[in-house]
Order: structure tokens, then C-alpha cells, then sequence
């Protein structure tokens, strides 16, 4: 991959006006909810990675993986991802695309415009219909497809935000449905079924457990002059400590939802403690355990393991029914910052929880010299059990210099006997994790390109079917100018060499939401 400078000039980032700190909603630069990031700039991005042990450049290549499609896609975000039979959802900022994987070349069925930052994905069958859902996090001038990012005003950004619905059923003509407004609107969400779901992917209802946060443009009045959407609008204040869960169904065909919210837990970290910097209590992302009925909420201060056994009402705010897993007391000032997203290992005896330090934007991965941005490795205990110690934590041991890296969005490799991940990690490209043993974690696989497509920059890295299908990237333009066409879009990776010989027996799957891991899809 190409040598960068972490440079954030003023076009790239648009960061809004808020007392003492900053914008909350990435716009076409990576997550910026960071509580410092309004003073991250070009001299400070230097000053982070100055002086690192062994800032080198890394070395583009490929070890056990091959490149076998791509779909590219320019001007804009790229997301999050999800599976449905031969298609992938594939969420941007500005909109989705759903593309047909029965090659390896992946054919885009639909590439349909829908402004709504940050647009992750996931989907659901109810009865003879399929739903998309988007999350919304950049207040929109309108409920549907004809919206753009509503203005700034006065340090607020307030607008339509939450979870758009689309019916998919037919997949070349996605269909808007409805817009279900959340407070903060919705950062990232996670899809569970209820317990009548099966292997086709068919229910009655399923539950959207919602996560978002109050940082700056996102940051409401609780009363603002002709609120959006009227009596729906949800204001988003500080601290939030709180998560929103929808359940949706569709009786004779219809969509409909009912809401509430669910308060987090008392005695949860808040995050962003800094002298003059106000700290907020929210969650960035959910990861369902369906055997064990139980989910890992990454909390920002913290992460959480929660009695999810009744969807509606889960064991999160009582005492009982949850287990902190909180920042190791030998930790660097910086581990810990903010947790972001998780993996179970498939029998439910490990759960991988990862810090997104700096949010997407800093450079962090500097080999074996690396002072933070891991993985973090625990065994799994029942909710309401006492903390288990810090098995082991990982980051990738190929040195990124200057680029902008860190851990990202991951899902586990249905193999038996052996504990496999694919993860993404922005610049550095697509890692495959062996956690096998738990206490040593090693990376086995890795793809960190730079061709005429574009360059790695990885949102997503998910295992499905025999390949690893990894979106990217961020939008950044090189420092100079010269790499216009960044992005990558949608690539597709076949395992070769060793790591085909480790998954040769994977599970195959129908479907697969990557922040949902359902029983029937263990190995």
C-alpha cells in the first residue's frame, strides 16, 4: 500500500462548532467521535505518531488470500455490509448498493442514492417480505430517499436521524418505507430475531437494538422550534446512557414497529474525561451470541456482557443480568478509549472486544512497538458473574508508518476446532485472526493492496461462504492530490494456501447479519 502522511486538512474534515468539542457524525472522513478531535489537525496528527519506535512504511502485498472481484465504488463512504443468499447489502454514505456474489465478479443489482450517514446495514424476512434497515446518525432534511445532511445551525445539526426501512423483497427496486426516529438517531444497530426464527431466515418480529451517542452536531435542544417529524422527533442530550430497541414485524404484509428505550447501567464508564470536555454514557455497537443468548455491547468507557433471553427487555440495566469488562489497571494512557465493536468465538467460550482509539483517523499500527488500538480477549461468563481477567489482547504485526490504522468492524470463520476471524483495519487492510489459543492470538492471512482500483482502507471485513468480502474505504484523498479514486468498494477474497486448507469445512450460511451470530450458523 502506498506510503500517506495522516494529514486532516480543513476540506477533509467538516467538524462542527459545539462547545468545547466536536463533531460526533463523520462526514467523509472517518468516525470523528472522538472527544479531542477538535483539536486534531495536520501538526497534531504528526505529533502522534512522531517519535513512534518504528514508524515504518508498510509493504503492500497479500499473504493466503487472493484478490477474485471487486466492485468500486468512489465519492463516498463505504460501510457496512450484509448477506442474503447470493446478494450483499452494502451500506454508503450515500445510500446502499446490493450486488449479486453468484461469482466471484460481484454484478450490482442496484446502486441506489440515500443521503443518511452512516448507512450500516442489515435485513430481515417478515412473512413473504424482505426489510433493509439503515442507520442514520447525520440529522436529514427529510424522512426518505430526496434528503441531504440538514444545515448547521448555531452548532446543531437537527434533523430527520434513526433507522430507515426499505422493503427489498424485490431487490432491483428497493422500496422506502417508513423512517423510525431514534434518540441520537442510530450510529450502528444489530438485528435480532425472535425465537421463531429459522434457518430460511423467515419470522414473525424481530428487534432492532440501536446504538448512538451525543456529540457534537448531533447534540439537540429537548425542545427545538418545529421539530422534525413533529411528535416522533427524539432529542439527543447528554450523558444519553441508553440504547433504543424497535421491534418490527409485518402482520398480512404491512410494516409496522413499536419503540422504547432501555437505560444502560448506573455504574457505567463514561467516556471522553478530559479537563473542559464533557463525557457521555452510550454504545457504539451490539454483538449477539444467539446460543447463549447473551450480547456484548461495546459502551465507549467500557464494554458490557448482557442477558439478552427476553428481546424486548434485556438484562442490561440490572445489576444481575450484566458483566462489565473495563479498562486492564497496567493498561497505556490510551487503551480502552473507546470501545467499539466485538466478536464470539462460535461455541460461546470467547469474546473478542476492540478499541477504536482515535477513532479511525490516527495512525496506530506500529507492530510489536503498537501503544493501544487492540483486540481484547476474555472468556465468555454467564451476565451478573464477576469480571474475567484479560486473556490477551492483538493488533496486526505489519507496520503501517503514517497510515491511518486501526482495528475495525470483524465477524468469526465458522471452522470446528480452531478460532478464526476476518477483520478490517482501515489502511492496514484485511487481517485473519487465529485465536486458537487464546492467550496468543496471531495473526494467519492478510490483504493491504494498492492497485489502479484504488487502496485498502477497510470499514468491513466479513467471512461468508468461502470468501472474505471487505468494503472500503473512508473517501481520503491522497495528501498531494494524486490518488483521486482512493476507494475500493466491494473486494472480494478467496482464501489460498494455508488459510484455504483451515477453512476448507466451513459452514456454509443462507444469510448472515454479521453483528447477530445465530445458533444455527455455528460449525
Amino acid at each position: 500500500m502506498k506510503q500517506r502522511l495522516v494529514a486532516f486538512a480543513a476540506a477533509a474534515l467538516v467538524i462542527a462548532v459545539f462547545p468545547a468539542f466536536a463533531a460526533a457524525h463523520p462526514d467523509e472522513a472517518g468516525e470523528l467521535y472522538i472527544p479531542w478531535s477538535d483539536d486534531v489537525g495536520q501538526e497534531r496528527a504528526q505529533e502522534l505518531t512522531r517519535g513512534a519506535p518504528q514508524a515504518e512504511a508498510p509493504t503492500p502485498g497479500a499473504q493466503d488470500l487472493r484478490l477474485v472481484g471487486n466492485s468500486d465504488k468512489d465519492g463516498t463512504t463505504n460501510s457496512d455490509l450484509a448477506f442474503n443468499g447470493n446478494l450483499v447489502y452494502s451500506g454508503n454514505y450515500g445510500g446502499f448498493r446490493i450486488l449479486d456474489v453468484r461469482g466471484n465478479q460481484p454484478r450490482v443489482v442496484v446502486d441506489h442514492p440515500c443521503r443518511g450517514p452512516q448507512n450500516d446495514v442489515s435485513f430481515t424476512k417478515l412473512g413473504r417480505k424482505t426489510f433493509l434497515f439503515q442507520s442514520i446518525d447525520s440529522g436529514q432534511t427529510t424522512e426518505d430517499c430526496t434528503s441531504a445532511d440538514a444545515p448547521i445551525v448555531e452548532g446543531m445539526r437537527v434533523g430527520y436521524e434513526g433507522v430507515r426501512v426499505f422493503d427489498v423483497t424485490n431487490p432491483a427496486s428497493p422500496k422506502f418505507i417508513d423512517m423510525i426516529q431514534t434518540a441520537c438517531g442510530s450510529h450502528t444497530h444489530t438485528l435480532i430475531p425472535d425465537n421463531s426464527r429459522h434457518r430460511g431466515g423467515g419470522s414473525d418480529k424481530a428487534y432492532i437494538y440501536v446504538s448512538s451517542y451525543p456529540l457534537g452536531s448531533g447534540i439537540t435542544p429537548a425542545d427545538p422550534p418545529n421539530p422534525p417529524g413533529g411528535a416522533d422527533f427524539k432529542a439527543c442530550t447528554i450523558p444519553h446512557k441508553k440504547i433504543s430497541i424497535i421491534e418490527v414485524s409485518a402482520p398480512d404484509g404491512e410494516f409496522s414497529f413499536r419503540l422504547r428505550e432501555q437505560a444502560l447501567a448506573e455504574d457505567t464508564t463514561p467516556t471522553g474525561e478530559r479537563p473542559g470536555r464533557p463525557s457521555f454514557v452510550a454504545c457504539h455497537d451490539i454483538q449477539a451470541l444467539l446460543k447463549k443468548e447473551i450480547a456484548l455491547g461495546s459502551c465507549a468507557g467500557e464494554s458490557q456482557i448482557w442477558d439478552i433471553s427476553n428481546r424486548w427487555m434485556p438484562g442490561i440495566e440490572q445489576e444481575s443480568n450484566h458483566t462489565h469488562l473495563r479498562r486492564p489497571p497496567d493498561a497505556t494512557p490510551r487503551e480502552y478509549e473507546f470501545m467499539h465493536s466485538a466478536f464470539f468465538s462460535w461455541d460461546g467460550k470467547v469474546v473478542a472486544t476492540m478499541d477504536e482509539v482515535g477513532g479511525g483517523v490516527e495512525a496506530r499500527c506500529f507492530g510489536p512497538h503498537s501503544p493501544d488500538g487492540y483486540y481484547y480477549f476474555y472468556d465468555v461468563v454467564q451476565p451478573g458473574s464477576p469480571e474475567p481477567p484479560l486473556r490477551s489482547k492483538f493488533t496486526i504485526p505489519r507496520q503501517q508508518g503514517t497510515q491511518e490504522c486501526v482495528s475495525h468492524n470483524a465477524n468469526t470463520i465458522p471452522v470446528k476446532g480452531r478460532y478464526l476471524a476476518s477483520a478490517a483495519y482501515y489502511q492496514g487492510g484485511v487481517s485473519v485472526v487465529d485465536f486458537t489459543d487464546v492467550d496468543n492470538p496471531r495473526e494467519v492471512a492478510f490483504a493491504d493492496v494498492s492497485d489502479a482500483t484504488g487502496t485498502s482502507d477497510e470499514w468491513s471485513s466479513f467471512w461468508y461462504n468461502g470468501r472474505i468480502y471487505s468494503n472500503s474505504g473512508l473517501g481520503r484523498e491522497d495528501p498531494e492530490g494524486a490518488d483521486p479514486t482512493a476507494n475500493r468498494g466491494l473486494d472480494v477474497w478467496k482464501p489460498v494456501g494455508d488459510l484455504a486448507r483451515r477453512t476448507r469445512k466451513a459452514k456454509r450460511w443462507a444469510y448472515s447479519n454479521p453483528q447477530t451470530q445465530e445458533a444455527w450458523q455455528a460449525p
